[in-house]
């Protein structure tokens, strides 16, 4: 399975993950059999509007079946939901912590945003 990870970092598995999906400054992507990692950079963490939909974007030409961040707004939600792409909530840790929880089924995909729109600027 490919897993997208919002980190805060550019250190693959090591790199802190970044609670703001659409402000991450990037995605560790990462194959879950194998613990491969390529980390690339969320290139709309700094637009003044549209950075959630923008990542989501980017996430979806990525061809992941699933993200890990600690929130997602309404409009990234709805990209990622429409490009069939699982969510999953995790908020404290590595990359390498988030894949082992979802390996672990010690975390589950959610169903709705889990903030508001523009949550990310505060």
């Amino acid at each position: 399975m490919k897993i997208a990870v919002t980190a805060s970092g550019n250190n693959g598995l090591d790199a802190n993950v970044d609670v703001r999906f659409g402000r991450a400054p990037y995605f560790a992507i990462v194959d879950t059999d194998t613990m491969d990692v390529n980390t690339i950079d969320n290139q709309g963490s700094g637009a003044s509007h549209g950075a959630g939909v923008r990542a989501a974007q980017i996430i979806s030409d990525q061809g992941v079946d699933g993200v890990i961040s600690g929130n997602f707004g309404p409009k990234a939600f709805s990209g990622l939901q429409a490009a069939n792409v699982k969510l999953y909530s995790f908020k404290s840790g590595t990359v390498e912590d988030a894949i082992n929880a979802l390996k672990n089924d010690d975390i589950e995909e959610i169903g709705g945003p889990t903030s508001q729109a523009h949550s990310g600027l505060r």
